[in-house]
């Protein structure tokens, strides 16, 4: 794993800061706090590294670093099509050194029913998509990219957004993700509808993402329909930096009144089962934050809808047969 650092000295001496704040996912804190101290040590800026969890593009540390009063943040790891994002938070990229070359001498077997493959991967990875797909191409496939829309580049998708690999669902046979996030590749499944293959170039195995999307649909369904009865609703705004998606909440609630239900709006930062426990009094929640907490199977006694489910539910209520909710772009 390799930090773009040359981005990060490029900014500290464009911006020449007295404070900087550093962000990144868990899996980075020992390599970014490296850097922390280099940066210290050659440029002479004091430096503070944030241990809270970092989720993604959506989870800047844009707004702890105005209330801490550092100069510049660097948001470290997950790579998008903005370079900048809020008044100082900067992105930079990690490229992950894994060599796909073996995984996908494997994977050509698994994959000869289909002839047209659309390939995608998360943003580490994004450097290895041109060789994997003339790797792919040269054991005669046709391979398909798709093109970055807003935040997301060639090939890249996220945990919430999915767009690239949508757009080309109607060209393709199946799809391939690149890496080892199953949340990623069970989306890319889910989202599309077509037939999605994990290729690890870890353990260099090839998974058929079928089983755990039908079991991850179901489940979400299955929620759905647990909060058909509901009366109470609570609202939840997520106050991370890009999960504060307050309009879409106050939209959503007025929607819920129009059905007869009550509702309040609560804001988190953390969605937990924890953190709903006080709120005995409601049914059932909606969360505006991060699809993800409602859809990878995080454990809460009542329903705690995404978006997309909460869509799912008006139709019901609306008397509309449940349709493949979760086939879009994005599920924000």
């Amino acid at each position: 794993m390799k930090i773009d650092e040359g981005r990060v000295v490029e900014e500290i001496r464009r911006v020449k800061p007295r404070l900087v704040l550093l962000s990144c996912p868990e899996g980075y804190l020992r390599q970014v706090g490296d850097l922390a101290s280099r940066l210290e040590r050659e440029f002479g800026v004091e430096t503070m590294v944030s241990a809270d969890l970092c989720y993604g593009v959506c989870d800047t540390a844009d707004l702890d670093a105005l209330k801490l009063g550092a100069d510049l943040a660097f948001h470290i790891g997950h790579r998008s099509g903005f370079t900048k994002i809020g008044e100082r938070t900067v992105m930079v990229d990690v490229f992950d050194d894994a060599d796909f070359s073996k995984v996908i001498e494997k994977a050509v077997v698994l994959l000869k029913p289909y002839r047209r493959l659309g390939l995608c991967t998360i943003s580490q990875h994004l450097h290895s998509l041109d060789s994997a797909k003339g790797l792919l191409e040269s054991a005669g496939f046709e391979v398909y990219v798709g093109k970055g829309h807003e935040r997301l580049l060639d090939g890249q998708v996220m945990g919430c957004r999915f767009t690239t690999s949508f757009s080309i669902r109607g060209e393709v046979d199946a799809l391939v993700f690149l890496g080892q996030s199953r949340f990623h590749a069970v989306g890319v499944a889910l989202s599309s509808g077509k037939s999605t293959f994990m290729l690890d170039p870890y353990s260099e195995t090839v998974e058929d993402m079928g089983v755990q999307a039908e079991q991850w649909g179901k489940r979400t369904v299955l929620q759905i329909y647990k909060a058909v009865d509901a009366k109470r609703f609570g609202i939840i705004v997520g106050l991370r930096d890009g999960q504060m998606l307050s309009a879409q909440a106050v939209h959503l609630k007025k929607r819920f009144q129009k059905h007869g239900r009550e509702a309040r709006l609560i804001t988190l930062r953390e969605v937990t089962e924890e953190r709903l426990a006080p709120f005995r009094d409601l049914d059932a929640f909606i969360q505006t934050a991060c699809p993800r907490i409602s859809i990878d199977g995080s454990v809460f006694s009542r329903p705690v809808l995404s978006t997309p489910q909460a869509e799912a539910l008006f139709g019901i209520w609306e008397g509309k047969e449940l349709s493949a909710f979760l086939e879009r772009p994005s599920w924000v």
